[in-house]
């Protein structure tokens, strides 16, 4: 996870970004201010208790369960709405942006470093801004097939499980 980046570019929004963004299911990103690291060592710990049977974690002999509502209440996700697929679809606007170029975070981070782009379109900055989210936070490693037309229409975001797609992809 790349929290510094979210910061980064936290610290730089414009009000009319903050707005596009609070109407996103992912606005509670906006709060984060600071760094934050999770602990490798308790990462490791929990993977290796558990369970694929059960889909838990082994706590001595104790099964402690993890649902999708776990994911929904800790990344604040909706768990309700229509099934996000991962399958790279081939096209929408932000992979217009990169021009078909494999996505790459150095240059994600340029092109929302950018003054002049920023200011161009609010629009085009916030896919952007949630493809950062998603990249390096919410589904980590998941690029090379992603369904980037999802990202075409801000305001339809909110009908997606989001919530169901991390827990899939953790589990």
């Amino acid at each position: 996870m790349h929290t510094g980046h979210i910061v980064q570019i936290n610290r730089n929004l414009t009000s009319l970004q903050r707005q596009r963004i609070e109407a996103t299911p992912f606005k509670w990103m906006l709060q984060l201010q600071e760094e934050f690291y999770i602990s490798s060592p308790v990462l490791r710990e929990l993977i290796s208790r558990w369970s694929v049977d059960d889909s838990c974690f082994r706590i001595r002999q104790h099964l402690l369960p993890f649902k999708v509502l776990v994911v929904c209440f800790a990344l604040g996700l909706p768990v309700v709405g229509q099934q996000l697929s991962l399958e790279d679809d081939g096209g929408g606007l932000v992979n217009k942006v990169f021009g078909g170029d494999d996505i790459k975070l150095d240059i994600l981070m340029e092109k929302l470093g950018n003054q002049v782009y920023r200011k161009k379109n609010v629009d085009e900055f916030c896919r952007l801004y949630i493809l950062l989210l998603l990249y390096v936070f919410f589904l980590p490693r998941t690029f090379s097939s992603f369904p980037f037309m999802v990202l075409d229409n801000l305001d339809a975001l909110q009908t997606y499980n989001w919530g169901g797609a991390v827990y899939d992809l953790l589990v």
